[in-house]
């Protein structure tokens, strides 16, 4: 009992971590987290807690879809702030962070592709961008 609560007071103090919202120890404090969107978009979000800036959560949020693309084998993606953005294809570069229930975090919709199209990422080059910020703040925590 009493380990259980000193973990959750640790864990409670610190940034939110890059991991699953889902995770039954860490999800309370946020966490990555992705849904099917209409058609083949898929809906991909970071919540963070207080304790989390805005270029960490863009961070983990741009990893994470990066994550997904090389997961489906796809070497490019694409990502839009809205659906009314998707509608329009215009896709933007990095993700804008904002609040949702007062604590910083937001989503995004992403399309994967096969071959390179106007708008894209590169998969590999997106992770790699990515991968030193957070393993920086991995030694951090």
């Amino acid at each position: 009992m009493w380990l259980g609560a000193a973990m959750a007071l640790m864990l409670a103090g610190c940034a939110t971590g890059y991991h699953s919202a889902a995770d039954p120890l860490r999800g309370f404090t946020g966490g990555y987290w992705d849904e099917p969107g209409p058609g083949e978009l898929l809906k991909v979000g970071f919540a963070g807690n207080g304790y989390i800036d805005r270029e960490t959560i863009t961070a983990y949020l741009m990893y994470h879809c990066a994550e997904l693309a090389q997961q489906r084998h796809k070497p490019y993606f694409r990502v839009y702030s809205a659906l009314s953005d998707a509608i329009r294809n215009r896709p933007v570069e990095v993700a804008t962070i904002g609040r949702v229930g007062g604590k910083l975090g937001d989503w995004v919709f992403v399309l994967f592709d096969d071959a390179q199209q106007a708008g894209d990422l590169a998969t590999d080059a997106t992770l790699a961008r990515y991968a030193s910020f957070l393993h920086s703040q991995e030694k951090q925590s």
